[in-house]
């Protein structure tokens, strides 16, 4: 007798507290959080758990599995491709079996690193002091060379994002101008030729 009721409140337990005793009602959704600004579609998650497999949009912050667990049903998310501007993603809390907290606290997320290629900026004809490039938050400061071209790199720019290199400061004794400065990141590099021409002041 003693062992029916202790065996009636352990299943009472688990269909209230949704543990890990198995069985499950598959009623528990599987969302992942999708971080580090995925700008382009190409990503595709999978869970292994059950084959199921769903498209990651750009600029999504979460996709949800349309196929619900059951309590103690495992899942393993896996990245099956990544787009073509992603150098890598990594997964947190992408493995483990369906439960209230694995679903719903420590829930599963992707973390994509974008590809950065380098902007470079020429200058020629500077003799004076003073100039300062501006892209951005990124500010460099270019050093005379007796007139001599010289390449300023800029900070490095994400795959597909744009960019927009302007004078900042002139030098103090000439005037200078900027062409090609404003454009879009490729995969092969900068979409323009940012160059800057220093003359007399005027």
């Amino acid at each position: 007798m003693k062992s029916s009721i202790l065996y009636a409140g352990a299943a009472l337990a688990c269909a209230l507290g949704l543990s890990a005793c198995g069985g499950g009602d598959g009623d528990l959704p599987l969302t992942v959080s999708i971080a580090g600004g995925v700008t382009k579609d190409g990503l595709v998650l999978v869970n292994r758990g059950n084959g199921e497999e769903v498209a990651v949009p750009a600029n999504t912050a979460s996709v949800l599995f349309t196929k619900y667990l059951s309590t103690d049903d495992e899942f393993n998310i896996e990245v099956k491709t990544t787009p073509s501007n992603v150098e890598k993603c990594t997964v947190s809390n992408g493995k483990a079996r369906a439960n209230y907290y694995t679903v719903y606290t420590t829930v599963p997320s992707v973390f994509c690193t974008i590809k950065t290629h380098d902007l470079g900026v020429t200058v020629n004809g500077l003799t004076g002091a003073g100039l300062v490039l501006v892209n951005g938050s990124d500010k460099q400061a270019v050093t005379a060379n007796a007139g001599a071209a010289v390449t300023v790199p800029m900070a490095k720019v994400p795959e597909d994002g744009p960019y927009g290199v302007t004078i900042l400061t002139q030098p103090d004794t000439q005037t200078c101008a900027i062409s090609g400065g404003s454009g879009t990141m490729t995969a092969t590099g900068p979409s323009t030729a940012p160059v800057v021409t220093c003359g007399p002041k005027t």
